[in-house]
């Protein structure tokens, strides 16, 4: 059985490596990719599969066969039978029944005969085709490095459920109140709320400037009425005869009700009551009017951000959820390929790396094919592009510099995820690594817009967003709930 969990040192390393990392990610994505999705794929496909291979097949050739062959079950270093590591036969094997043979070395040349003895390795692909269309989702957000964690996080239920499903050994238990504290100050430190403008003087001239309007509305209306009443004065005293009188007030009447600001079927001109009635009438059926188009546009308003908070939300949602189902699955395929398969960290890591451009490529020419695919994951912008031309368009984007240290980063975070996962309790180890990384990313999103917001792109809206006093003390209360937990779990 493997041990609880290791000294807190080491996840609060492999969490600080962690948070770097994606903190360069962030700017590859926001800054340089200027947060196209299918660039972002494009750069850290490749330059994963190189990096690795490189780095990689250095280790397989330089370093003794005994550090890049030994193979650990249950925190013990085991033999190499030729029925379990040549044949590929999976069984349990002791040397009374086995033939013990020396241990191959593995690494990016190992990988094909891996994937000949076990070839249920190759669905590894479909895992990271999940997690890194998540992961680059999630990246253009401006707390991106929240939401990678809460998916961390989330993903902590999945293990013993995948433990079963697995065949490995169910861990021991985990207090309820810290998965509370944990997740609760998690999804806390994450609320965002947008800051309102108050301005009383503002308002208070809005109002002035309305009433001005009225008052120049009401004027203009009366200066009308009295020239009505004089030009039909003037009729009457020059013509004779009741036809006359009454075609000159039916023109005048059509030409006032032309202008939409006097109109009365039956307008008595010789009566002061009567067309003060008339204003009356006439101001009751505009405010009714303009009752009734306000509550239409407050009801559009409503329903439209509505549909806004809903489809962000899912754009959201939809990759936390696909990242947490890919975040537990590698990190129990990566203890079953271990014990199963006998892949040991150098193999995994290659296999897992290296082949990474064979898994993706094929996987965004398909969307680049079907075009509701096309639409559905990539940007107007992008959807212009064929990806031959977003290669082309990657190439010329990418920094190198700022994309090898984001990947160099995360490789070695996936290394150290490895040795933990074979060395300790899967659920333990997770649960307490994920907690530390919502913490250490929580004070590095605050940093990163506080003292280099031009780093990651970082729009006046967002740092207002991140700053607003609120958000900052809910940020705290979250950040507090997360390190009661770990306190309670390391008590």
């Amino acid at each position: 059985m493997s041990q609880a969990k290791p000294n807190i040192g080491i996840l609060i390393a492999t969490q600080f490596i962690s948070m770097l990392g994606d903190a360069f990610g962030q700017r590859c994505s926001r800054v340089n990719y200027k947060r196209k999705t299918r660039h972002m794929m494009i750069g850290l496909c490749l330059m994963t599969a190189v990096q690795m291979f490189f780095f990689m097949g250095i280790f397989q050739l330089s370093l003794p066969t005994s550090i890049t062959s030994a193979i650990y079950i249950d925190n013990v270093k085991v033999d190499c039978y030729y029925e379990l590591d040549v044949q590929g036969k999976i069984m349990d094997c002791t040397p009374a029944n086995c033939t013990v043979i020396p241990c191959k070395s593995q690494g990016p040349f190992s990988i094909f005969r891996s994937i000949k003895l076990h070839p249920f390795l190759l669905t590894n692909g479909l895992m990271n085709i999940i997690y890194y269309n998540g992961e680059v989702f999630l990246y253009k957000e401006p707390f991106g490095l929240i939401f990678l964690v809460i998916s961390a996080l989330s993903s902590t239920f999945l293990i013993d459920p995948l433990n079963i499903i697995f065949g490995e050994p169910i861990n021991q238990p985990i207090p309820a109140l810290i998965y509370i504290l944990g997740i609760t100050g998690s999804v806390i430190s994450v609320i965002e709320l947008t800051p309102r403008k108050f301005n009383f003087f503002n308002r208070k001239s809005k109002k002035e400037e309305e009433e001005k309007l009225i008052a120049g509305a009401d004027e203009d209306s009366n200066k009308l009425l009295n020239n009505k009443d004089e030009y039909l004065d003037h009729q009457i005293d020059e013509q004779n005869g009741s036809s006359s009188i009454n075609k000159s007030i039916d023109n005048i009447d059509d030409a006032i009700d032309n202008t939409s600001l006097l109109s009365s079927p039956s307008l008595n001109i010789n009566s002061d009551k009567q067309e003060q009635q008339v204003e009356e009438q006439e101001e009751s059926q505009q405010t009714e009017i303009n009752q009734l188009s306000n509550s239409d546009n407050n009801n559009n308003n409503k329903s439209k951000q509505f549909v806004s908070i809903l489809i962000r939300g899912l754009k959201i949602l939809i990759p936390i959820t696909l990242l947490a189902l890919a975040n537990a699955l590698w990190m129990e395929t990566s203890l079953f390929y271990n014990d199963q398969f006998r892949t040991n960290a150098f193999g995994y890591n290659s296999l897992d790396q290296c082949l990474l451009p064979f898994y993706l490529f094929p996987f965004m020419l398909l969307i680049d094919v079907i075009k509701p695919l096309k639409n559905a994951f990539l940007s107007e912008e992008e959807t212009k592009e064929s990806l031959v031309q977003a290669v082309k368009s990657t190439w010329n984007e990418t920094s190198l510099w700022t994309l090898f240290i984001y990947r160099f980063l995360i490789n070695g975070r996936a290394i150290m995820y490895f040795y933990l996962a074979i060395e300790y309790d899967l659920t333990m180890v997770y649960l307490e690594s994920t907690l530390i990384r919502v913490f250490m990313n929580s004070i590095g999103a605050v940093l990163l817009n506080l003292i280099v917001p031009k780093w990651i792109d970082a729009t006046p809206e967002e740092r207002k967003r991140t700053f607003y006093p609120v958000n900052l003390f809910l940020r705290l209360a979250g950040s507090a709930g997360v390190v009661v937990s770990l306190l309670i779990l390391n008590k």
